[in-house]
């Protein structure tokens, strides 16, 4: 697997006999980047063990808008809710770059699952775990302050993208302004202000489909309200 398969991802919590358990009961498949792993609304086929890469989890709402919900990369686990419920999935599953993941069908899963039950609540675990980052986003995007805003959403993005960052190393984010966009719910023209002043202030450099963070302990303060854009 390549960078940020860090220990605490999902795939390495797992013991190495529940990981064989796991990669013997599925196969390795490639796409090429903007290729779809799974579709919302389709049946709850398989689950995806990321090797390589990184997808894009969206959803479609109501109104037929796209919504970024996560991105993920390797030695993550995703897509496993649906088999699990039985139920369509609820969100499109794409790929980023090129990507190599393991596919573990349904049925498989399931018949591994039950002869391994740790590997079950280590699945709920990693349910729980995003539904809080999720939360918390969705919180963070939503104070009044946009220069906060933004850091914070940066923030737990970061956190998101790699578990184990250390706060005082920098970090690409492979994500797009329209995605940001949408995390921070505003527009892109307000987003591009935003990255403006960070970018001013070298807390971020941007270039096509990533963001990187260079300075996180000078972010940490503006999400946290204890600077302003205007310091040093």
């Amino acid at each position: 697997m390549d960078g940020h398969s860090g220990k605490r991802r999902a795939w390495h919590r797992l013991t190495a006999a529940e990981r064989t358990a796991l990669t013997e009961s599925g196969y390795v498949r490639v796409w090429s980047p903007g290729e779809i792993l799974a579709l919302q609304g389709s049946p709850p086929s398989s689950m995806f063990v990321i090797l390589r890469g990184w997808v894009k989890i969206t959803a479609t709402n109501y109104r037929g808008d796209d919504a970024p919900l996560a991105a993920r990369g390797p030695a993550e686990i995703v897509g496993e809710l649906a088999p699990i419920s039985g139920l369509p999935r609820t969100a499109t599953i794409q790929a980023m770059d090129e990507v190599q993941a393991l596919v573990i069908p349904r049925d498989r899963l399931m018949a591994v699952l039950r002869r391994r039950p740790r590997i079950s609540e280590e699945l709920l675990r990693t349910a729980a775990i995003r539904l809080q980052q999720s939360d918390r986003l969705r919180l963070e995007s939503g104070g009044p302050d946009f220069s906060q805003r933004l850091a914070a959403v940066l923030l737990e993005l970061a956190l998101q993208y790699d578990p184990d960052w250390a706060a005082a190393t920098s970090l690409p984010l492979n994500v797009t302004q329209e995605d940001l966009a949408s995390y921070a719910r505003v527009s892109r023209s307000t987003l591009i202000r935003g990255l403006d002043e960070l970018k001013k202030h070298g807390v971020v450099h941007t270039a096509r489909h990533r963001i990187t963070i260079l300075r996180p302990d000078l972010l940490r303060d503006l999400a946290a309200g204890t600077t302003t854009s205007d310091d040093p």
